[in-house]
């Protein structure tokens, strides 16, 4: 049985490629991976570090998600910054900053394409990142 090993990327439905690419890169200054796409009219790889964003163009006759249906979580290093950036850009606040029971905090929000997105901390991962 093969054994997975990570996360090589998620993807997210964009409508408008450019529109997609500038919010992330405004929002989080989120650039290109340096792999190119391997479709670049309508995929673009975004840099997360230790995974890649996809953004893959959709056409006009695919239905926009229901942003209660799914979403993706980005660890941030700031929650209250990232809140204040989501708000300063007149997004829609799904909830606001909530803490869970193993000690994370998280919120979310829809993106410029109607997708559902969480920022999170989580204490655990950031005392293990400063240890790095």
């Amino acid at each position: 049985m093969p054994k997975a090993i990570g996360l090589f990327h998620a993807t997210l439905p964009v409508w408008d490629l450019e529109r997609a690419e500038r919010f992330w890169r405004d929002l989080l200054g989120i650039e290109r991976h340096p792999i190119p796409s391997y479709k670049p009219d309508s995929v673009v790889f975004l840099d997360l570090g230790n995974t890649m964003l996809h953004l893959v163009r959709c056409g006009d006759g695919v239905t926009r998600p229901d942003p209660r249906s799914t979403h993706i979580a980005i660890e941030v290093d700031n929650l209250e910054d990232g809140l204040e950036a989501v708000r300063l850009r007149g997004l829609e606040v799904v909830s606001d900053i909530l803490t869970r029971s193993d000690g994370s905090r998280c919120f979310y929000f829809i993106d410029s394409e109607s997708n559902r997105i969480e920022f999170i901390s989580h204490p655990t991962a950031l005392a293990f990142l400063a240890h790095d």
